[in-house]
């Protein structure tokens, strides 16, 4: 079971931070899914299902394992490290400019929530001075730490928020139905527990590792003759 976080308020950061309305321009972003509905190897419910385990999964060594990195920095250097290690791991160039443009939302939103925390303020204020590159991940992890969030219930929340973004772009992208897509998101619950272990269980050395097919679609996505999302 995961453990629960310290405070009320670190209950509120964590409902914020998996609000849908979260305003980090998710909505534009698919991550290579675009590429799977086109080429049609996602069709239908079952076949994104699938695609969305493989999406979280690579994201233990990603995006979410960048929230847990995040929770973990305790210094201005290490924040500098990360930054960049995260951005020189995203071999697609679209998601690399995702990762950057999500980055910088979400980081004004980490600074409104803590404004007093040093990391927080300088991640902000470092990626408006282009000191950084960006990464939502990190912006996260670094408010859900000053928040007193642990690191199973940061991992868990972060990828919730993952799938439901996922999700309602899917519901666009396929399409799905709206009742389909909350469907999805409640049999995602009996993986997120064990998501967010392997995520926690890793470190930075396993930062970037990529699944071929996912990586391939989301360098083939700036290719698609007509498109709704921006990577």
């Amino acid at each position: 079971m995961l453990s629960t976080p310290t405070s009320a308020r670190a209950n509120l950061v964590v409902w914020h931070l998996t609000d849908s309305a979260l305003p980090t321009g998710a909505f534009s972003h698919s991550a290579g899914l675009e590429t799977s509905v086109q080429a049609g190897d996602v069709t239908d419910a079952g076949s994104f299902l699938t695609w969305l385990r493989g999406y979280l999964r690579q994201a233990t060594y990603g995006e979410a394992l960048a929230v847990v990195l995040g929770l973990r920095i305790g210094s201005v250097d290490k924040l500098a490290s990360l930054d960049e290690l995260c951005f020189s791991t995203q071999t697609a160039s679209e998601q690399r400019a995702a990762m950057r443009a999500m980055g910088k939302r979400m980081a004004k939103v980490a600074r409104i929530i803590e404004p007093d925390d040093p990391l927080v303020a300088e991640y902000d204020a470092g990626l408006r001075e282009r000191r950084y590159m960006g990464n939502p991940g990190i912006a996260a992890g670094l408010v859900l730490r000053a928040a007193g969030v642990d690191e199973r219930t940061a991992a868990a929340a972060y990828l919730m928020q993952m799938a439901s973004s996922m999700t309602q772009n899917a519901i666009r992208a396929i399409p799905l139905g709206q009742d389909a897509g909350q469907r999805i998101i409640v049999q995602m619950y009996s993986d997120l527990p064990q998501l967010a272990e392997l995520t926690c269980s890793r470190s930075e050395e396993d930062l970037g590792v990529s699944f071929p097919r996912l990586e391939i679609a989301q360098m083939e996505h700036e290719y698609i003759r007509s498109r709704m999302f921006m990577s």
